[in-house]
């Protein structure tokens, strides 16, 4: 099932097409339009180093980047800060 946020937290981790990574960025591209999601994966299946055409969104090892739309990522886990934040929400919340 795809992730209905189109602002996925970067450092997720998430599972795409090509395999698990992390959100690395997420936004607006040069290169096309409407918002891209861009990942860090595992392994070397990617196809970029996080730069398209000269521009550099995100840095990692080549072939590990890659550029998705929102559809098609999926969240496993969400970054530690996010899991921080919500525990001190439902702490506040139930007076601790």
């Amino acid at each position: 099932m795809a992730s209905t946020s189109v602002d996925l937290p970067v450092g997720a981790v998430v599972d795409i097409p090509l395999g698990r990574g992390v959100v690395r960025f997420c936004g607006t591209t040069s290169f096309s339009p409407g918002k891209w999601i861009g990942v860090e994966l595992s392994g070397p299946v990617g196809k970029n180093d996080g730069s398209v055409q000269g521009v550099a969104y995100f840095s990692c090892q080549m072939n590990y980047g890659v550029f998705v739309k929102p559809s098609q990522v999926k969240i496993v886990n969400p970054p530690s800060s996010s899991i921080v934040s919500l525990t001190i929400i439902f702490l506040d919340v139930i007076g601790i």
